[in-house]
C-alpha cells in the first residue's frame, strides 16, 4: 500500500487508523479532482473492516454534488449496523 496523501490535519491521526474498532464506511466522489478516488481504496484498506462506496457523478464535495446517492448509501450502512 503506498502512503496516504500528506495532509498537516490528518497526518498525525494516520498511524492511529488500525486501531479502529467501530464499523466504518468511506463515501467518496469518483469524479474528486482535488484527492484522486485512488486514495479512497488505500484509506479503506488502512481502516480494518472498512467498506468503500464510491459515488458516480460526484467530486470532492459529494454531499453537494450527489445528495441523494450519499443519504442512500448512508441509509444502507446505518440500517445494516446490529
Amino acid at each position: 500500500m503506498s502512503a496516504l496523501p500528506r495532509c498537516e490535519h490528518s497526518d498525525e491521526v494516520q498511524p492511529l487508523y488500525p486501531n479502529v474498532k467501530i464499523p466504518v464506511m468511506v463515501c467518496w466522489g469518483e469524479n474528486d479532482t482535488w484527492i484522486p478516488v485512488t486514495k479512497a481504496y488505500e484509506l479503506t484498506d488502512a481502516l480494518p473492516g472498512a467498506r468503500l462506496r464510491t459515488i458516480p457523478d460526484a467530486g470532492h464535495l459529494v454531499q453537494e454534488d450527489a445528495p441523494a446517492e450519499l443519504l442512500s448509501a448512508l441509509w444502507e450502512f446505518l440500517h445494516e449496523m446490529p
